[in-house]
């Protein structure tokens, strides 16, 4: 469910309803300004809103680009994937890899790829650590090793 598609209080009641019948809710939004490195009003204010409603993980895209990776109100939240599968030209882009317990979140893992030649392609080496700082130097609010693992500040 788009936030931007529905009425707050709409969307504010479905997360509501859906987080009572969950362990973990993970909210994967279409939002954003396409090839726009920094996140749009839209996003930031949805992202608290989402946050409040109940959200434990946010996973965005639309932007065609990545985009920063932050924590609101305790929740983490990767604003733009990039492009895992779009032919326009090669690009950076990127998976999530979360592990939950029954404690919650135990590990966040974003693993640098590039989508190019109608592929999309693990990086290693040079060219994950390439990416991995791009995220770092968008994503203050948080620390990404060398291994792409998030820790949360």
């Amino acid at each position: 469910v788009s936030p931007s598609c529905k009425q707050d209080s709409e969307t504010k009641g479905e997360k509501e309803k859906r987080k009572a019948e969950s362990d973990f809710v993970i909210v994967y939004v279409h939002w954003g300004t396409e090839n726009q490195e920094a996140t749009d009003w839209a996003q930031d204010k949805q992202a608290v809103e989402l946050t409040e409603a109940g959200a434990d993980l946010i996973i965005g895209d639309h932007p065609h680009i990545l985009q920063k990776i932050d924590v609101i109100n305790g929740v983490p939240v990767i604003y733009s994937l990039g492009n895992f599968w779009f032919n326009s030209r090669p690009i950076d882009t990127g998976m999530v890899k979360v592990t939950l317990s029954e404690e919650g979140l135990q590990s966040f893992q974003f693993i640098p790829c590039l989508q190019s030649n109608c592929r999309t392609t693990l990086l290693a080496g040079e060219e994950k650590e390439r990416v991995l700082g791009e995220m770092r130097r968008m994503s203050g609010a948080v620390q990404i090793d060398a291994d792409g693992y998030v820790t949360l500040q």
